[in-house]
């Protein structure tokens, strides 16, 4: 999960805290992610879109994940992602990921039923 992402990224994620940064928080990240659920995850990746020049780029698409958490709770989650990208050393990576849940100005919380 996190063999192309570069030392110093940068991470926007949907859960706490606001910003993380630097490969050994996105690896603790994910493993702490991992052992949440009880049994497989299941991810989807929609729409993905790309835009390079030169050595940056990015992409954004609709991620889907799906799964049974450890608590027996159910996920069926869309939210969005954009990872800018750099060519560092002729490999591509990740050097800021950002995901996002859209929220309802009204209540204030995250509108997490949405599908596309």
């Amino acid at each position: 999960m996190i063999a192309a992402v570069a030392d110093d990224v940068v991470t926007f994620d949907v859960v706490d805290p606001l910003r993380s940064t630097g490969k050994a928080a996105t690896r603790q990240r994910a493993v702490e992610w991992v052992a949440s659920y009880d049994g497989p995850i299941a991810g989807e990746d929609r729409g993905v879109q790309v835009a390079v020049d030169g050595n940056v780029g990015f992409s954004h698409d609709l991620s889907h994940v799906t799964g049974t958490l450890k608590t027996g709770s159910e996920v069926d989650m869309w939210f969005r992602t954009t990872l800018g990208v750099r060519r560092i050393g002729g490999r591509w990576l990740i050097v800021h990921d950002h995901g996002s849940d859209p929220f309802d100005p009204a209540s204030g919380k995250a509108s997490l039923g949405l599908k596309p």
